[in-house]
């Protein structure tokens, strides 16, 4: 999406959660930032699409774009290469990170495709937590193929209520609770979060041998 905020173009990338099948909209989960201590200024763009643009609007979009293209049936492409054809799927999630990831879940689940998905998502209290009705949905209708598991890094229980899920940063030890497969020719994990997310994934996934572009990929 391309706004003019300020006298200059800004762009920002965002995942339609809608499924690809539908006709006539596209629907997108958007975490406005507004500000605060840890983000002084908040962002410039969610918090122009909060002020400024109204029902009826319209935006500048384009697309799609992107490193990973999933065609269906286990099939990727990883900057443009094709993979060897994979029958089971990692999805590690940070945050707005989510919809991507969600996004291909989605797509495989509703086409049965055979994909085995597992799913972690990570935020700082259950509180951050998006589209968890769309998860918590996609799990109940395809419980064989589809698998969801959170972490919280920040929660206090006083503060944000009873957790009983996981807590703590991804670990392979996480991992393997959560029964995502070891490193093998027809595995694939796809990360997608804050950067500091995504290097912290990446020397996990290197740490349990996946290799990157083969068994892994972090956005």
């Amino acid at each position: 999406m391309h706004a003019e905020i300020g006298g200059k173009t800004v762009s920002r990338k965002y995942t339609p959660i809608s499924l690809v099948n539908q006709k006539g909209s596209a629907t997108f989960i958007i975490k406005i930032y507004r500000e605060h201590p840890d983000f002084p200024g908040g962002g410039a763009f969610t918090q122009h699409l909060e002020n400024n643009v109204q029902v009826g609007d319209f935006i500048m979009c384009e697309g799609p774009i992107g490193k990973l293209k999933y065609f269906g049936h286990g099939k990727f492409a990883v900057l443009k290469k094709e993979l060897k054809p994979k029958t089971k799927l990692g999805l590690l999630a940070g945050g707005t990170g989510i919809t991507p990831l969600l996004a291909v879940a989605l797509a495989s689940n509703y086409a049965q495709d055979g994909l085995d998905v597992k799913l972690l998502f990570s935020n700082k209290t259950k509180d951050d937590v998006l589209c968890k009705t769309e998860i918590d949905a996609l799990a109940a209708k395809f419980p064989d193929t589809f698998k969801a598991f959170h972490t919280l890094t920040r929660h206090n229980d006083n503060d944000h209520g009873e957790w009983d899920g996981l807590r703590g940063r991804v670990t392979p030890e996480m991992l393997k609770q959560c029964g995502f497969a070891d490193p093998a020719d027809d595995v694939f994990v796809f990360v997608c979060g804050p950067s500091a997310f995504g290097k912290h994934c990446n020397s996990v996934m290197e740490e349990m041998g996946y290799q990157a572009g083969e068994n892994f990929m972090a956005k």
